[in-house]
């Protein structure tokens, strides 16, 4: 067991198994208000999130597997850190000072999430400082058709506050773009309790991308003002769903404008149980998915149907590199990435 003296949250550490050979361990973030959060140093995916209903009763609201072999190919990104570029890029390229770089296509004609092998199937270094968990990883120049070195590091951290703060930061040898997020599937009355339309959700945001018929965005900020994509008060997410022109719910990037301050995106609440979930985050956007495409057995035996979840993905913009009107996602050598996102629970 690690235990830091100054603070009140303990993380202890467990094997999960074994990828490729080598052991994959689960760390236990716990805090005194009987919040529970599992992290893997696979993939810096996060296995569970147990927070207590309005009547203290704990329940686990992160989608996922039981073992190593669902997460080994986990199609949905269930609870995974993703990079190096989250979300779409069209046609799998893009150009940097005149050279262009050419992605596997993973997702229908694009790119989507990092690649085949992004950093979501990836076995992280890990160590605990204190009352944060920090995971490294060091994507090779070329990983995935990627240029540069890039040097990551990841740092979750509970807080008394039942916040679970993560932390990014990255550095590269050669200039490159880099999109960073966690695709944590949330559903607030208990992983496996069904769809999500006894949600409420609102998302801060006046402004969103339109997308093509292959999600990409067409290069227009457009407002969220008379369309269903306005979700700036408080609205339930079963009376709307279906309104989403496309018939496969939520799936697009909300914007917030600029980078590196921290502001309020969302609060989803789920009434029976009580339970909300707020997110603040340093980036300019974040993916609102209401998992249209879910169809996995998971957890206990689990059946994970059709908007069984909602994401709330912090990222810069889809296929940012190939529209100059999104902020930049390029990362040069003498430049730091830097990303705070928070997601804090809680009970009405």
């Amino acid at each position: 067991m690690l235990y830091n003296q100054s603070s009140p949250t303990m993380i202890t550490s467990s094997s999960f198994g074994t990828h490729e050979g080598k052991e994959v361990t689960q760390y236990t973030l716990k805090n005194n208000k009987g919040t529970v959060i599992k992290i893997l140093n696979y993939g810096g995916i996060i296995t569970n999130i147990l927070v207590p209903d309005k009547n203290g009763k704990n329940g686990d609201i992160c989608l996922g597997f039981d073992d190593m072999k669902g997460y080994a190919t986990n199609g949905p990104y269930f609870g995974a850190l993703i990079g190096r570029y989250a979300n779409r890029i069209a046609n799998g390229r893009f150009t940097i000072d005149g050279k262009t770089y050419q992605l596997d296509i993973n997702n229908g004609p694009n790119a989507l999430h990092g690649g085949k092998v992004g950093f979501d199937k990836r076995l992280w270094d890990s160590k605990v400082v204190g009352d944060v968990l920090e995971l490294t990883y060091v994507s090779a120049d070329g990983e995935e058709n990627y240029p540069g070195e890039v040097k990551v590091t990841v740092r979750y951290q509970l807080t008394e506050d039942n916040e679970l703060v993560i932390r990014y930061s990255a550095t590269t040898s050669a200039k490159t773009v880099i999109n960073l997020t966690n695709h944590a599937y949330f559903n607030l009355a208990g992983q496996g309790s069904g769809t999500i339309f006894d949600h409420n959700v609102t998302i801060n945001a006046d402004k969103y991308t339109p997308v093509d018929s292959t999600s990409i965005p067409t290069g227009d900020i457009s407002d969220v003002q008379g369309t269903a994509w306005d979700l700036r008060t408080k609205t339930n997410i079963g009376e709307v769903i279906h309104s989403v022109p496309g018939g496969v719910g939520y799936d697009h990037n909300y914007c917030f404008g600029k980078t590196g301050w921290q502001k309020y995106m969302a609060r989803v609440e789920h009434p029976s149980s009580g339970r909300f979930l707020e997110m603040y985050s340093t980036e300019p956007g974040v993916q609102f998915y209401t998992s249209f495409y879910l169809n996995e057995t998971g957890k206990g035996g689990a059946a994970y149907e059709k908007f069984g979840a909602f994401c709330l993905e912090a990222q810069h913009y889809p296929d940012s590199p190939n529209k100059p009107n999104f902020p930049t996602t390029l990362l040069a050598p003498s430049e730091t990435y830097l990303q705070t996102t928070t997601y804090k629970f809680g009970v009405m």
